[in-house]
């Protein structure tokens, strides 16, 4: 089973969750704009575990409901913690880019309140650098409300930028036009059924995402590959109009869902002097 294959089939399953053998445990904690992920890893970057809650405690990439958020947070590492023979007292969290002065000391709060030690909070295209196996190119990390780019040179974070278009204005479009509720709209969008017909009356939306990924990338020469991340692309056909839309091949890994947290756990290991480089972890 491929690393992030075995986060979707641990996710939720406590009976699933291994922590033998381990010396080191780091959370990964993304604080998502519809669902919360905490991911754990070992000094080895192997997962150990993973809790999801859907929850509404972020808006266009800010953090508008502390209070549920930490309650969230400490729900899913009691959780956790309590299934763990071994204390994880460590981790990281991100922000979507262009938002550090709102959101930096927000999610470092939430974790330090949870009893984790920050030892980095990073913005989320760079978090997915870490999981992804790749040293040039753009990442693209479309979530519930924002999408965000990292440009990344040589295994480095060169540019990252962020715009509030994202899962969000898919599932609105799509219930406007079925004149459905949010929610059901929300439910259907990415089942696998429904593909086709939610393309043709979303992909306006898609084509905006688009857009704003062209336009990031405007400035920089070179690069000829996407990798996308986040929740919204689970939809199939995304990346297909997106990479017909900027003429670019387009990379979208397995359960690009988790790309994120476990790149956010995994950036652990490199702040705390275990190997952390990229390309170690197939996905």
């Amino acid at each position: 089973m491929e690393t992030i294959e075995k986060i979707g089939w641990m996710l939720n399953q406590p009976e699933r969750w291994d922590f033998s053998g381990t010396e080191n445990l780091y959370a990964g904690v993304d604080l998502g704009t519809y669902k919360t992920i905490v991911i754990v890893v070992d000094e080895k970057g192997t997962p150990r575990a993973a809790n999801l809650r859907k929850a509404e405690v972020v808006r266009s990439g800010l953090i508008v409901d502390y209070i549920s958020a930490l309650d969230i947070v400490r729900e899913l590492m009691d959780e956790i913690r309590n299934c763990s023979p071994q204390k994880i007292n460590k981790g990281a969290t991100s922000f979507p880019p262009q938002t550090e002065t709102a959101n930096i000391n927000t999610t470092k709060y939430i974790l330090e309140s949870v009893d984790l030690e920050v030892l980095r909070v990073l913005d989320e295209p760079t978090a997915a650098r870490f999981a992804l196996n790749m040293r040039d190119g753009a990442i693209v990390d479309v979530g519930g409300g924002t999408t965000g780019v990292a440009v990344i040179r040589d295994g480095e974070v060169i540019y990252t930028n962020d715009e509030a278009t994202g899962g969000e204005h898919l599932s609105l479009v799509l219930a406007g036009h079925l004149n459905i509720s949010y929610e059901e709209a929300d439910q259907i969008k990415l089942k696998k059924e429904n593909t086709q017909q939610i393309l043709s009356i979303v992909q306006p939306v898609i084509d905006k995402i688009s857009s704003i990924v062209g336009s990031f990338l405007n400035n920089f020469t070179g690069i000829d590959t996407i990798y996308l991340a986040g929740g919204t692309c689970e939809l199939d056909g995304l990346a297909e109009i997106v990479s017909k839309n900027l003429n670019l091949v387009t990379f979208r890994p397995k359960a690009p869902q988790f790309i994120t947290p476990f790149g956010i756990a995994l950036s652990c290991l490199k702040t705390n002097g275990h190997d952390a480089e990229v390309g170690k972890w197939p996905i």
